[in-house]
């Protein structure tokens, strides 16, 4: 499907609750670049095989892929694509950090888990089935060097025309946004979505504030001349800047609510248990992106002053 002049999106499924991510193919002179990949599943591969078919773009003339972030459904076929027709693989260097304890070399970072938990006051029975909610996603990714490695504001070449890198750390620490100014086109990844906020936060693969990271990155993202927003999830959506607006105001009634659930120390799995009552009641991997959540809004509000982070070798506490 053509969303925008030159450019097709394509979605793939995904057996989680958000049933699809959206990639896109940007025409370029004979060829075509590729913006994320989906999962590393057979129902992906098929699915990206329909949609390159669909278009009369055969594999081989994508000569590079670009990639916002390394999180499964963006990344997972980035390898196998790669093989197979000879593009260069693209990303920002602080997502190549993550990829070989994430996926590879995951026993390391199970007991940095492990440990992170404990600290956040996370029982001892919860921690052994949180510490290794993430594992699974390991099947639908293979860890692969990419080619060329970006750090934000680089303009690449595309059909006589800029895509301009913008990166828009918070989500994950190196989320690219790939923006063409002339067309006011962003490809917007999980950066700006148009119906919910991407999970922000803060564990052992985490920059140290990122939910600061991810306000800073709106205002970057506000101060672009957008007319159409291609998300990675749900349809296209213009009134960028309107968007943003809502988005910060649901993060800081969470602030907000937070200092009210907070007027004595408490654990991050303490509060988080009482903002996110309703989800902490179902799956482990809920669970854990509910106290990661909760961590990096409270550790945002202690940035601002408004929240005191009480640390002991043992636990972290907060208190408003």
């Amino acid at each position: 499907m053509e969303v925008a002049s030159g450019v097709i999106r394509i979605q793939l499924p995904m057996p989680f609750e958000l049933k699809h991510v959206n990639v896109y193919l940007l025409r370029d002179g004979d060829g075509y670049t590729l913006v994320d990949t989906g999962l590393q599943t057979e129902e992906s591969r098929q699915a990206l095989t329909r949609g390159l078919d669909e278009v009369g773009v055969p594999l081989k003339r994508i000569t590079r892929i670009l990639i916002t972030h390394i999180h499964p459904d963006h990344f997972g076929l980035a390898g196998e694509l790669r093989e197979r027709s000879g593009a260069e693989l693209v990303i920002h260097r602080l997502e190549v950090a993550l990829m070989e304890p994430r996926y590879a070399g995951a026993e390391d970072l199970v007991q940095d888990v492990a440990r992170w938990l404990h600290v956040n006051g996370v029982p001892e029975a919860e921690a052994e089935f949180l510490k290794s909610a993430s594992m699974a996603a390991r099947e639908f990714v293979s860890v692969v060097e990419p080619d060329s490695l970006l750090e934000g504001a680089e303009r690449l070449a595309l059909d006589g025309e800029d895509i301009q890198v913008v990166w828009t750390p918070g989500h994950s620490p190196g989320h690219c946004c790939f923006f063409l100014p002339s067309r006011r086109l962003l490809l917007s990844g999980d950066h700006l979505l148009p119906k919910i906020s991407p999970n922000i936060g803060l564990h052992p693969q985490s920059s140290a504030d990122p939910l600061g990271d991810y306000l800073l990155s709106l205002d970057r993202v506000a101060r672009l001349d957008v007319d159409l927003v291609l998300p990675a999830h749900g349809d296209p959506f213009s009134d960028h800047t309107g968007r943003i607006a809502v988005i910060k105001k649901h993060h800081e009634e969470r602030k907000l609510t937070l200092l009210g659930l907070a007027t004595s120390p408490q654990t991050g799995w303490e509060l988080a248990s009482k903002l996110f009552h309703g989800i902490m009641e179902r799956n482990v991997f809920q669970q854990r992106l509910a106290l990661q959540e909760t961590l990096a809004h409270c550790q945002s509000l202690a940035d601002d002053g408004r929240m005191q982070k009480r640390f002991t070798r043992d636990r972290v506490r907060w208190q408003a």
